[in-house]
């Protein structure tokens, strides 16, 4: 919303083959996000196969300026890593557990989303997001010290 973009959700589902672990926890971690998505309230797409090779996730997509869609933001539930580097913790009883590892990615790809965020506003960015928010301009080369003064002052 603050950007402008329209945004799409997917969920992406096991793998055919090459994922780690058993297809019991796979089916609660797709339908813990499944859950996560109804109760967003907006609409979302099944990628049946494309999760992660350690679990499933929800991929958000926008579209550039020329409407191609890329994927930016990533939520990926991993109960598998957490096993293979046996990684514990104890809970409020004091009895060990094994944490879900969450991947995030909130705009993806620094370089990407600044590709498309420029591309979006066709070069001329909104005062809050432009990296120069103060241009210095002199009508007089008489000017030109005071100018220097600003420019020490508020850079």
């Amino acid at each position: 919303k603050v950007f402008g973009f329209t945004f799409k959700l997917n969920l992406s589902t096991r793998p055919e083959e090459g994922y780690l672990g058993d297809i019991e926890t796979w089916n609660n971690a797709e339908d813990q996000l499944k859950t996560a998505l109804n109760n967003s309230g907006r609409p979302w797409v099944l990628n049946p196969g494309d999760g992660a090779f350690y679990g499933p996730k929800i991929d958000i997509t926008i579209q550039d300026a020329l409407r191609r869609n890329h994927q930016c933001a990533t939520i990926q539930l991993d109960f598998q890593l957490p096993k293979q580097f046996d990684l514990t913790y104890f809970d409020e009883k004091g009895e060990k557990q094994r944490p879900v590892m969450i991947h995030r990615a909130v705009l993806g790809s620094v370089e990407r989303m600044t590709a498309i965020l420029t591309e979006s506003f066709g070069g001329k960015w909104p005062f809050w997001l432009s990296p120069r928010q103060a241009k210095i301009i002199t009508v007089h080369d008489s000017m030109n010290d005071y100018a220097q003064d600003v420019k020490k002052r508020i850079f």
